[in-house]
């Protein structure tokens, strides 16, 4: 039975109203759900770029090696994100040594939306290669005068594996030791750093050594012809002035070499003494240039026989008591009296002798300072100070240590 015109346009209204209210329904639904988790947006800083190449390759240069993530979601994923959740990769797969300019694909661990910025870095890769170089000895500095090299400087290995870009691997041509030598006197065995140098000895990064770390042999050997002797230097004690002593004396340089017949030269002593410095006068420290006194006519100072000696002077101290000095007070404020009890004090100084002999009592002062007291009881210290040479004094000591001051009020005057 065929339907009419007018059943077909109820049909298709129906149809109609159908679909409004299920699209009405759904976008109710998704205002809904907005509403309850909003979409967000956030900013992961700083995350590290994964670059994903074959094997024998290795990266030499790469424009940036984090970047920032936006990841946009609902609010509800966004929030329990952190940073160990995201990965960015820059996948190079199945490609050779050049530089590429590559897309940066980042993965999250959620369902939500995640872009880069920037979205592109630039990596260049290159060939990776190892080979066999030899270990050879740079002695930055020779051993102390008199020594020498007693035989060659010999390694654990002899040969050691460098790697890392072929364009880098090139250019060694040794893994070098650096030596100073210039404190050793006895063949010594240390486990030294080696570093790849190219042909004119500069060294090249970018490269690992294996080992990293070689133990190195170095004899050392006093020389035959010259010898090494410390110095002495050397005072007129006698002649420091009363009161004075040294506290310092010192000879730069404190060794020389000397030369001479192999016999003399063996029997030689291992100490020469300069010759005495006169301490006449001499109240502080100072520096004088004297020669070395060479024991046998037959020894030859080699280079400069000028020593410059160094010498510390200083007064001695010592100690003295002042008894009976008088406290004053200082600093009372107005319409108050302050009394002082004691009145009197005893006064230890430790100074220089000099000082000490030439100091009278009425040279120290004790003075208690009440500026800002009000009227009441009090234990205040005192402070002493000397009218001449305040610099000379050591050490001052008051007893008692405490001066008791008592303030009161002035009473006003009856008429």
């Amino acid at each position: 039975m065929r339907k009419t015109e007018g059943e077909n346009r109820v049909l298709v209204n129906n149809l109609m109203w159908f679909a409004g209210s299920l699209a009405l329904a759904f976008c109710i639904w998704i205002v809904a759900t907005l509403e309850s988790d909003p979409i967000r947006e956030r900013v992961f800083p700083s995350i590290s770029v994964q670059v994903v190449y074959d094997d024998g390759l290795l990266i030499t240069d790469q424009s940036r090696s984090t970047v920032s993530v936006n990841v946009r979601g609902p609010e509800s994923s966004i929030t329990q994100l952190s940073s160990d959740d995201i990965q960015v990769q820059a996948d190079l797969s199945g490609r050779g040594p050049n530089s590429y300019r590559v897309d940066l694909t980042p993965i999250v661990s959620r369902r939500v939306v995640a872009d880069t910025s920037p979205r592109q870095i630039t990596v260049t890769l290159e060939e990776a290669r190892e080979q066999l170089v030899e270990v050879q000895a740079n002695v930055t500095e020779s051993p102390p005068r008199g020594y020498q090299l007693g035989g060659t400087i010999t390694f654990e290995a002899n040969q050691v594996l460098v790697s890392g870009p072929v364009s880098l691997v090139q250019q060694v041509i040794a893994a070098q030791v650096d030596l100073d030598l210039s404190q050793q006197r006895n063949t010594y065995s240390a486990d030294s750093r080696l570093v790849a140098v190219d042909t004119e000895g500069n060294e090249v990064d970018g490269v690992t050594l294996d080992p990293a770390l070689v133990r190195v042999t170095v004899p050392i050997q006093a020389r035959t012809d010259i010898r090494e002797v410390r110095v002495i230097p050397s005072t007129l004690d006698e002649s420091l002035p009363d009161g004075y002593a040294i506290t310092s004396i010192s000879a730069a340089p404190d060794t020389i070499v000397i030369t001479g017949p192999p016999d003399i030269l063996e029997n030689a002593p291992g100490a020469f003494f300069t010759e005495p410095v006169d301490l006449t006068g001499r109240t502080s420290s100072f520096e004088q240039d004297v020669s070395v006194e060479i024991p046998n006519d037959d020894l030859i100072v080699v280079g400069n026989q000028t020593i410059t000696v160094s010498i510390g002077i200083t007064p001695l101290l010592a100690s003295r008591q002042f008894d009976s000095i008088p406290v004053e007070i200082i600093g009372v404020g107005e319409g108050l009296r302050a009394e002082a009890a004691p009145t009197e004090v005893t006064v230890l100084l430790a100074a220089t002798q000099q000082l000490l002999d030439d100091l009278e009592p009425a040279n120290l002062r004790v003075v208690v300072d009440v500026n800002g007291l009000e009227a009441g009881n009090y234990q205040l210290m005192p402070d002493v100070s000397v009218t001449q040479n305040q610099s000379a004094v050591s050490s001052v000591s008051v007893l008692p240590a405490e001066i008791d001051v008592v303030i009161t009020e002035q009473q006003a005057e009856s008429p």
